[in-house]
């Protein structure tokens, strides 16, 4: 089994090389930028977003002058680019990695010697995945780790593990992306038994994936998990957004009216509530009740608090780990019947 790994490493030294660089060099931006942001000593109870426009009064210049150096950092095209390569790099490592791993013994002639020599199938090619699953696990979750690190330096004082700010773009979740990519297009890999073919699709269904499931997941299975994040009165108060609320996900929102779901036409409750006069100059005057805010109709957000971030991310890529067992699934069943050409 061990010569099996040190051979498919080997055979894929470039993706290989490639992988580790990749991940190894993106890991080390993101810690490096994330420490020039903590570097910058921000006074106590000072927030650098309230110096976006200039110095703000009852702003002291020392938090403006932080916050401008703070702002500087933020927004240079070297942090937004290493913030955003973490949600890709996962994609383009596995795929590089999952496409040959069949296709190109394959399309070298070499397949019905390297199937001979293993005497199964099945086993050869699950030694090959097992070799690139435990390249390619560290690897990720070295990228995840440091593209937290660079989250909570972000947003000052954020704990990335209490936050859902793209929560499936960083961290742990970056591991199950590549795990699901890698096993996708090896499978792919093995039906077709050529590799540019299989990386061209792998591509489209990962960006449609990736692109479709935050969107599916609120839509199907998050909204029985997800509970009332701020009452009709909060909203109406204009408060309603506290420190629990701005970490939590939102899945979706609903009408509410005296404090009960409510599904009228908002438009026509407005008409039904206004009065119209006339004053004795001829001028007409609106009214709308009743006055308070709270007995309007209002969206009321449902979603999911900060605090259940782990267990949200568990059940994700629990998710995405069993799509990816299902792929590695395809493959092995397919290889056996794959004909050598």
């Amino acid at each position: 089994m061990i010569t099996r790994i040190r051979l498919t490493l080997k055979q894929s030294r470039f993706e290989v090389a490639a992988a580790i660089i990749l991940c190894i060099g993106v890991a080390v931006a993101a810690i490096v930028e994330a420490l020039r942001l903590n570097s910058v000593n921000l006074p106590a109870g000072c927030y650098p977003y309230s110096a976006v426009g200039g110095f703000q009064p009852g702003m002291t210049l020392a938090c403006f002058s932080a916050s401008s150096q703070w702002l500087a950092i933020h927004d240079s095209f070297d942090v937004r680019l290493i913030s955003s390569l973490p949600q890709v790099l996962p994609f383009v490592v596995g795929i590089m990695l999952g496409a040959p791993l069949v296709a190109r013994e394959i399309e070298h002639g070499t397949a019905p010697l390297s199937w001979a020599l293993a005497g199964s199938r099945r086993r050869w090619l699950a030694a090959r995945i097992g070799a690139v699953v435990l390249l390619i696990v560290p690897l990720l979750l070295m990228l995840g780790l440091a593209s937290d690190f660079l989250a909570g330096a972000t947003v000052p004082g954020l704990n990335p593990w209490a936050d859902f700010g793209n929560y499936m773009g960083r961290g742990i979740p970056l591991v199950f992306w590549g795990l699901a990519a890698f096993a996708g297009t090896a499978a792919l890999g093995t039906l077709f038994g050529r590799t540019a073919p299989a990386m061209l699709l792998a591509v489209v269904i990962c960006v449609l994936v990736r692109g479709t499931w935050d969107p599916g997941m609120n839509r199907t299975v998050l909204p029985p998990l997800s509970q009332v994040l701020a009452t009709q009165a909060e909203i109406a108060s204009g408060t309603p957004w506290g420190e629990e609320t701005n970490s939590a996900l939102i899945v979706y929102t609903d009408m509410y009216l005296d404090g009960k779901p409510w599904s009228g036409d908002i438009n026509a409750w407005y008409q039904a509530n206004t009065t119209t006069t006339v004053d004795s100059n001829g001028n007409v005057i609106e009214s709308m009740g009743p006055t308070d805010p709270s007995q309007m109709p209002t969206d009321v957000p449902f979603g999911i608090p900060g605090g259940e971030y782990w267990p949200i991310v568990a059940l994700e890529c629990g998710i995405l780990f069993l799509g990816s067992l299902l792929c590695a699934g395809v493959a092995l069943f397919r290889v056996d019947g794959r004909r050598p050409y």
